[in-house]
């Protein structure tokens, strides 16, 4: 749901979204130890939600780590699986290339990606650089 009114001249919006249960933001991510597997599969999830945003030609226009959430599913007898939610789109905009997405995206996020390592910035860039040639 949401919401927006001028009042005495100001702009005051609501908004109210789904909880997300279970999720943690990458800032957060990165002020725990982490296994490498879970790295790795977040890593791919979060290459994987970036390309298919930017390879439709949308700019989330906000791109830092406090704006990415993570949730791993450990499934017993299986490998783990990684959700990424992101939030605060509302900067987001339609490009007329999706090469435009994806520079202001990606240089931004570097620039605020928190104490993400630089090894896994190269495994996030190799993998998103891998999904938007399909």
């Amino acid at each position: 749901y949401g919401s927006a009114r001028k009042h005495q001249g100001q702009w005051q919006a609501l908004l109210i979204t789904q909880a997300l249960t279970g999720f943690i933001s990458l800032e957060q991510w990165y002020e725990a130890e982490q296994s490498a597997e879970d790295s790795a599969c977040m890593l791919n999830a979060l290459a994987g939600a970036l390309a298919r945003m930017h390879r439709g030609r949308w700019q989330h226009g906000c791109c830092y780590a406090k704006h990415v959430f993570i949730k791993i599913n450990n499934n017993e007898g299986s490998s783990a699986s990684a959700e990424i939610a992101l939030l605060d789109l509302e900067k987001s905009r339609r490009r007329l290339r999706t090469a435009d997405a994806s520079r202001h995206d990606m240089r931004q996020l570097k620039r605020h990606c928190g104490a993400m390592p630089e090894v896994d910035w190269a495994f996030l860039m190799d993998a998103y650089a891998s999904l938007m040639q399909r």
